[in-house]
């Protein structure tokens, strides 16, 4: 298992992980959209892997009762998921040094039947629904 780094784009928040795998995920729910104003969360795992070495910028918002995500207060980049119960990370990949990029496959879409109609991954994944999860 490879040690990265990561940080925020400017540089207040950095972490070192390791990664479980290049498996990406991607999570449609509504709060992964609107927190990203984007098409979700994509995320590798880093399980309880993550150690926070720069925190000036870290703010942590309790967005569920499940978990939380954490994101940079000085130039907005989202830094993590983590869920509460087991302590597990989700980082995206953009924000992480040197990954092998050409080695990093889509795998999984979550909250499937969250995803607005106006695209679509070319690749097959697998898609989870909310019920999936309950």
């Amino acid at each position: 298992m490879d040690r990265y780094k990561g940080a925020c784009f400017c540089e207040a928040v950095q972490f070192e992980l390791n990664l479980k795998n290049l498996d990406l995920t991607i999570c449609h729910c509504s709060m992964c959209r609107k927190l990203t104003g984007s098409t979700g969360f994509a995320s590798l795992e880093a399980g309880e892997s993550l150690h926070l070495m720069n925190t000036d910028g870290l703010s942590i918002l309790d967005s569920s009762t499940v978990g939380e995500r954490a994101f940079c207060n000085k130039c907005g980049t989202s830094l993590f998921y983590r869920f509460k119960s087991s302590n597990e990370y989700f980082v995206p990949p953009a924000i992480i040094s040197d990954l092998p990029e050409e080695n990093i496959k889509l795998i999984e879409e979550i909250f499937y039947d969250n995803k607005p109609c106006y695209y679509e991954f070319s690749n097959n994944t697998i898609k989870k629904n909310e019920a999936d999860f309950q």
